[in-house]
């Protein structure tokens, strides 16, 4: 675990969903939430987020998980940095 400046602390192991083909991806991440991950990996680059939501949103509503123990890492490509 990485003890963030907020006091909370997210797992450094978490589902990564690049290369995650359109139609499993969501499955992936129900089923990582369901064996217990709590960290999820995207970048809008990967063009699946919003699959990746859904089962999030998904997981959320069974009461597999809470929103709040989730941690849902992006990144920024260079070039969509403001100058």
């Amino acid at each position: 675990l990485i003890k963030l400046s907020s006091g909370h602390t997210m797992p450094q192991l978490g589902l990564g969903t690049w290369k995650s083909e359109k139609g499993e991806v969501a499955a992936a991440v129900r089923h990582a939430l369901s064996m217990g991950y709590r960290h999820i990996d995207c970048a809008a680059v990967y063009a699946n987020e919003r699959e990746v939501g859904h089962a999030i949103s998904e997981a959320i509503a069974q009461g597999v998980v809470k929103r709040s123990d989730l941690f849902v890492t992006s990144k920024l490509w260079n070039n969509k940095h403001a100058a």
